[in-house]
């Protein structure tokens, strides 16, 4: 069961809203548009329970952890500008699932877990200082999260022919807020920052991230930072009070 509580965790972790904070440009008269897929390499450190009876659990998974029990991940980020206007749109979903070993000593059979987990964050931005050095956007927007996880039990000799399960799932809504900016140190290289504080459906969360950016060509620029993003969210059937950090990487693609 030690194992099962991780994996709780894990889930939550992966999918903690992240908001991939795209490379701001000078601003342009026509439309632009940008999709990045990316990947964020996350451990976490918190407390996390899932269900009114289960006992809260500390836990600190790497992100080695997260990637030997995942089945699907998904995560990329849109944005789409016109003059001192824009549109930031991230999406992430995650499947991880594991099988325990015996319980106790395989006489209670063994128990699956399964989670899913999916964050939809929907941004306006705006241009209030506009530069071909640093510009600066600010942005207001929400953010939701949706976590479902179900423990399934095996059969046993000590209760053969009998085999149980649970299932929950929660869901929550922040309004959210921020401020980015980049610097342009020449035409290839830029430093992105951006961070975020929330409230609605938490308690509180906040997101800070920063990004070295390459760009190859007109089309194609390479990312590569790091983030945090602190969650507090707390009721009576669920506790998900965790910061997850790590490196990303991500391929912006314009047109």
């Amino acid at each position: 069961m030690k194992h099962a509580n991780s994996m709780v965790a894990i889930s939550a972790c992966i999918a903690a809203g992240p908001v991939m904070a795209q490379e701001s440009t000078p601003v342009q008269a026509a439309w632009q548009f940008e999709i990045t897929p990316y990947l964020w390499a996350a451990g976490m450190n918190g407390w996390t329970r899932l269900g009114a009876r289960t006992p809260t659990a500390k836990i600190d998974p790497s992100f080695s952890d997260v990637w030997r029990n995942l089945d699907i991940g998904a995560m990329t980020s849109f944005e789409a500008r016109h003059g001192r206007w824009g549109i930031l749109f991230d999406t992430v979903y995650v499947k991880l699932s594991a099988n325990s070993d015996p319980l106790p000593g395989g006489v209670l059979g063994s128990a699956r877990v399964g989670l899913k987990q999916a964050i939809v964050q929907l941004a306006g931005e705006y241009r209030v200082f506009d530069s071909d050095v640093a510009p600066v956007d600010v942005l207001a927007g929400a953010r939701y999260t949706y976590l479902s996880g179900d423990l399934s039990f095996s059969n046993g000799p000590i209760l053969p022919g009998r085999s149980g399960g649970w299932s929950s799932n929660t869901s929550w809504t922040d309004g959210v807020v921020g401020i980015r900016g980049t610097w342009f140190m020449s035409d290839k290289w830029s430093v992105l920052g951006y961070a975020d504080a929330g409230t609605g459906g938490t308690k509180h969360s906040w997101q800070f991230v920063t990004s070295a950016n390459y760009r190859f060509t007109k089309s194609i620029t390479a990312r590569l930072g790091y983030r945090i993003i602190s969650m507090d969210y707390e009721k009576t059937d669920f506790l998900y009070n965790v910061k997850t950090s790590g490196l990303f990487v991500g391929v912006g693609i314009n047109f």
